[in-house]
């Protein structure tokens, strides 16, 4: 069917027939109630989404065939018999679960075949999901008591087990094809700003407006943004309350169909989206899509390759430093002497003999910050022990311990060459205190220099999809038409016999999109990509634009954002900083690491002479713009990571330092700035063929 069509199907039809106004529109919509708490709920699906996430045996088809027994045949059994109860299921059997309630009439009627009635399921955070694990582990041992309540979920043990099941299904949902589907969900989500619960506030908000249009559409094959699609899964993952509220709100359990999946442009999908965006336009008078909300692409392992390393590239740990940042009590502790209290910490190697305390802080103060507390090597000392104390006793007054606590800093290492934490530290005891603690581990590497050598810029042909490596091939179209570009290939030296890394930096004006890929062996490993606002929320979404990667093109804002095979590493945000007469300024750019969701303030100001040294320093790395070095001092691992990062900070220095465009100023703005200008880096990351986001026009 044409899309001029279906424009002519798909309406505005109010159940009532009378034609409401907007402000009428958003009071009924919002107005709607459901019976579960979808933000604290959907918090709960993006964690276990995450947990799903590092393990691609669940993925698998061929390797899920055991797990489909176990749901079928064991699980779903136990949870009708104990219907009643708060039960969760083991991850394996959780994930085919989640996959077949979110189609939520087929679920149902499914059930009821094999049970004579739905079974209830309920999302659980993941510092509940422990301790309601025990019971349903409990129940299961004596029920089953041949068979394993977890199973390994490595690809080979997870193959072993699937390899010999054989057994007929009583299921009639395509569950092998939902959990394909699915795989592909989680990384439209993953970005930190959905456990952020202003943003998914604002989510159920648009989950509301989405049935309210649904229930006034006519032949409306409704399309969610991702937004409101994750609370579209929430809301289906409590079968009973999406049901009751479904029938209450639209009159009918309400479909979800997640197998029109082609986006090509004349297909159900699209077309259907457009319907979508336009009825809402019509119902709401605003735009239906929201920053941070949209389709982001394939998912990075369905696109790169994993980094290959050498043996003898991996880097020895020459030791460890432990700093804290901040550390807080929960509230004082009750105590005869009312605000006499302490909190001892000690970093020891054995838990159990425990010596002299590393620092004792006194209250009545109860927040201590870096000034305060301690900063130190680690050697072999892996445990980071809390006592608190109160002085009791009237005439005879004594110390004593309230509340203890430990945190196992092993299971911080390995994470990361600059791993930042924040821990909340149960005191158990007397006291029952809470402590909340913040830091950073930092691995220390010897260092390991690499020289960028530039390649020249050439228009070339460049394909809509840049995510995967294409030949380099001369065009005759203009550099800012549809299918051409500019490519050079970049490559940075390393002497030390760790060897050399091809890199690739590709620009599309008609996009206005840069690629800075790495490549090993014909293909991309890692790459750092230029983001707009459909990846990213505004400031205003999110509760604190500090702890979230956010965009905001209209102050001149830019992103990059690098990601392996295994998924996002890091956001990278910039903005040009003016003075104000204008004249001076700098870059000031976001650091989010997601690996430990910190996030770095970095200011890279220009310098006004070839005198000044200008250098770039994140986490333990140094990049040298005057000697086109980068000095990395991390893991063997992380080292693309870096670089990447080292080039995405000059990308963004490219994309947002403003440049004159007056023509009768160009020779002067040459003249001063090209001590800059003739950077390898400002060169190789588009100088000269990237035009800056505020470029300025300035009166001859």
């Amino acid at each position: 069917m044409e899309g001029t069509n279906r424009k002519s199907v798909a309406s505005i039809s109010f159940v009532d027939g009378k034609t409401l106004s907007v402000s009428e529109c958003n009071k009924q919509a919002l107005s709607q109630t459901f019976s579960v708490d979808l933000v604290e709920a959907a918090l709960a699906q993006v964690e276990f989404l995450s947990t799903v996430d590092k393990y691609p045996a669940l993925k698998s088809v061929k390797h899920i065939q055991n797990t489909r027994r176990r749901y079928e045949q064991l699980w779903l059994p136990l949870a009708a018999e104990h219907a009643q109860e708060r039960l969760t299921a083991p991850l394996d059997i959780e994930w085919l679960w989640h996959c077949h309630l979110l189609c939520p009439v087929t679920y149902e009627k499914d059930c009821k075949t094999l049970f004579g009635g739905m079974v209830n399921h309920r999302l659980v955070r993941y510092h509940d999901r422990e301790y309601v694990l025990k019971r349903s582990k409990q129940l299961w041992n004596a029920k089953y008591k041949d068979e394993p309540f977890e199973v390994e979920l490595s690809m080979d043990k997870m193959l072993e087990a699937s390899s010999g099941t054989e057994f007929k299904s009583g299921i009639s949902y395509d569950l092998e094809a939902a959990i394909l589907r699915q795989s592909c969900f989680y990384y439209n989500v993953s970005l930190p700003h959905y456990l952020d619960r202003k943003f998914l506030t604002l989510s159920v908000q648009r989950y509301q407006k989405f049935l309210f249009l649904r229930k006034n559409s006519f032949k409306l094959f409704i399309v969610p943004c991702y937004d409101q699609d994750l609370i579209w899964h929430t809301h289906q993952l409590h079968p009973f309350a999406y049901k009751d509220d479904t029938i209450r709100l639209l009159g009918k359990v309400l479909v979800h169909d997640d197998t029109t999946v082609d986006r090509s442009p004349d297909s159900k999908l699209t077309l259907s989206t457009i319907d979508t965006r336009r009825l809402w336009r019509e119902m709401y008078q605003e735009d239906f899509n929201t920053p941070g909300a949209m389709y982001r692409g394939p998912s990075p392992d369905e696109l790169y390759s994993p980094i290959c390393y050498r043996d003898d590239q991996t880097h020895s740990r020459l030791g460890l430093q432990l700093k804290l940042d901040s550390l807080s009590i929960d509230r004082i502790p009750e105590g005869e002497y009312g605000l006499d209290f302490s909190l001892q910490i000690f970093l020891t190697e054995d838990q159990v003999k425990i010596r002299k305390p590393t620092i004792e802080l006194f209250g009545p103060t109860m927040v201590w910050t870096a000034n305060e507390l301690f900063s130190c090597s680690l050697h072999s000392r892996r445990w980071l022990i809390f006592h608190l104390k109160v002085r009791k006793g009237t005439i005879f007054s004594r110390e004593v311990i309230v509340g203890k606590g430990k945190i196992d800093l092993h299971q911080l290492l390995d994470r990361s060459s600059v791993y930042c934490f924040q821990e909340s530290v149960s005191l158990e005891g007397e006291d029952k205190n809470l402590a909340y603690v913040s830091g950073c581990i930092t691995e220390h590497y010897p260092d390991t220099i690499y020289s960028f050598n530039t390649g020249e810029f050439s228009v070339c042909a460049v394909p809509h999809d840049i995510d995967r490596v294409f030949p380099i091939e001369p065009t005759k179209l203009e550099p800012n038409e549809c299918g051409a570009g500019y490519v050079a290939q970049h490559r940075f030296i390393n002497e030390s016999n760790v060897g050399d890394v091809e890199c690739r930096f590709v620009y599309s004006p008609h996009r206005s999109e840069a690629d800075i890929q790495f490549i090993q062996n014909a293909k991309i490993v890692c790459s750092a990509k230029t983001v707009d606002s459909s990846h990213l929320p505004l400031s205003f979404q999110v509760s604190n634009p500090n702890w979230y990667a956010t965009l905001d093109p209209r102050l001149g804002e830019r992103a990059v954002l690098i990601r392996q095979t295994s998924g996002d590493w890091a956001v990278l945000t910039g903005r040009w900083i003016s003075s104000q007469d204008k004249k001076e300024g700098y870059l000031s750019v976001k650091f989010h690491k997601l690996e430990d969701k910190s996030t770095q303030y970095i200011d890279v100001r220009v310098p006004k002479s070839e005198e000044e040294h200008f250098c770039i320093h994140v986490d333990n790395n140094v990049f040298d713009m005057e000697s086109s070095d980068f000095c990395l001092r991390c893991r063997s691992d992380e080292s693309l990571h870096y670089l990447a990062t080292g080039l995405s900070i000059f990308l963004l220095l490219v994309l947002c330092m403003p440049r004159l465009t007056d023509v009768s100023k160009a020779e002067e703005e040459v003249n001063e700035m090209s001590h800059v200008i003739d950077s390898k880096f400002l060169v190789g990351c588009g100088f000269n063929v990237i035009t800056s986001n505020n470029s300025k026009k300035m009166k001859a």
